[in-house]
Formats: C-alpha cells, structure tokens, sequence
C-alpha cells in the first residue's frame, strides 16, 4: 500500500501514513487483534523524504510576476486579493498573517505586534524566543488593511474561515491564487520572503541582518544573537517603505511598457 503511495511521487504522505498504520497496529496489540506492529521494520524501506527550498521567484523574475498578479487580481474575491499583495508587501509567514487576529492590530496608531507565543521560534519546546516581533507595514500595507477591515472587521480574524468566523482561514488560498496565476512549483506562500530579501538586499542595498530581524530569523552564532537583541525599529520601518515604493515602481514600469506596446499595435 505504501509503494503505491510513494510510486505516484508522494513520498511524504508515504511516510506519514506509515506513521498511522504504525498507530492502527499498536492499538491492535494492546486490544489482542494482532501479535505485532511492523511499521517499525518498515524504517529504512521507505524512500526518505526531499529536502530542499520553497519554491521562489527570483528578483529578475519581479516585473513578470507583478504583471500576471494584477491581471488575475480580478478573478479574486477581494480577502485573497489582499492576502496575496500583504504577503508580497509583509512578507511574514504565511499561518502568521493567515491566523492574525484583528486585536493585533492597531489602525489608529498603526501598529502591528505578534506575540511571541504566535512566532515559530516561540513555539519551539525548548529554549522558545520569547520575544514579540514588530511587522512594520509601509502606508500601502496600512491601506489594505483598511479596506479589509471593512469587509471582516466582524469576524475575530482578519482572514476568517469561509465557514467558521471563529476560525483563521488556511494557508491554501494564497497556494490557491498563485496556482491560478500559473506558479505552481514556482512560488510559494514563504516564497514571498526569499524574494523580498532578494529585492531588498540586491537591488535596495540594506544588511543582512536588517531584512533577517525583519523577517524574525534568530542567528545561530554568538554574533548574530547581538544582532538578534536590537530592532533595528527605524530603519526596518524606513526600508519597509522604500521596498513597497520599489514594487509600485517596478508594476508602474510595466505599466507603461504595456501600454507603449499597445499604442504601437494600434
């Protein structure tokens, strides 16, 4: 059964439902149906799982993409529409935004924390980062919020479960509009922030350690923990801007070249 699973390429979901099989035998054992559990024996028959990175678009790659994402913004209901541009302009984890609930969120004073219990290095078993982390959004960002609010401010999430308000939306639709796009294995929801480091180091010219605090990395070394300690608030907030202002710049010069190209088949 699991050979079947792994020969139409689903190795993990392989692995996985070796996992349940391994529960469904243990439970057989205790009640006396079987003698034995042989998932176990099954360790090492199973191909291992790839590893690799999430699919991301690259810099270059920019200018194509911002064309398709607004020829497609049409056909999105408008809490996707913005769900994809806040994960092109934010660049937090995907269940970060997803499960972000509107008491996070200060318009008036135009704030944003996420406590440290939601972050992934909070959640960690051992030696969790209790540490809140600052998402500074450029004006653009602060205006689609704005316009969401008015369309889910009575649910206790930004974005809610189409059939459960009390419950965050799932990460599926952001996959879902950038299937629809034609990105499938060529962009994911994290790819977002392998792109915005790319821009914002390659092209906008700023430290790493400033995008990685922005991107809420915790360095490995010595060093990089004393980095980790400051927030870098002013210049994050400054380069939060001028990395929105460069995505406008780069849509508003495709803009323009689709239109020049227009006048010149008319």
């Amino acid at each position: 059964m699991l050979r079947q699973i792994e020969r139409r390429g689903a190795v993990e979901m392989a692995r996985r439902q070796a996992q349940v099989c391994g529960q469904i035998f243990r439970y057989a054992v205790a009640t006396g149906v079987a003698e034995y559990d042989p998932a176990p024996s099954l360790r090492g028959a199973l191909r291992p799982t790839p590893r690799g990175h999430h699919a991301a678009i690259t810099p270059d790659e920019l200018p194509e993409f911002l064309r398709i994402l607004a020829k497609n913004e049409v056909h999105m209901s408008p809490p996707t529409r913005t769900l994809t541009r806040l994960m092109l302009l934010v660049f937090v984890r995907t269940s970060e935004l997803t499960e972000t609930p509107w008491s996070e969120i200060d318009l008036d004073n135009e704030e944003w924390v996420i406590p440290w219990q939601r972050m992934k290095m909070g959640k960690r078993k051992i030696n969790p980062r209790k540490v809140d982390h600052h998402v500074f959004l450029p004006r653009q960002g602060w205006a689609l919020l704005r316009e969401l609010h008015a369309v889910t401010d009575g649910s206790k999430y930004l974005f809610p479960n189409r059939n459960d308000h009390e419950r965050p939306a799932s990460n599926w639709g952001i996959l879902a509009a950038l299937k629809r796009m034609g990105y499938t294995g060529r962009m994911t929801g994290h790819g977002f922030r392998s792109l915005a480091m790319g821009v914002i180091k390659e092209r906008l010219g700023y430290r790493h350690e400033v995008v990685d605090r922005q991107l809420s990395h915790q360095s490995g070394d010595t060093y990089g923990e004393a980095y980790d300690r400051a927030e870098f608030k002013e210049e994050r907030k400054k380069m939060m801007q001028q990395y929105a202002d460069y995505l406008d710049a780069v849509a508003s010069d495709q803009a323009a070249t689709r239109g020049h190209q227009a006048l010149r088949l008319d």
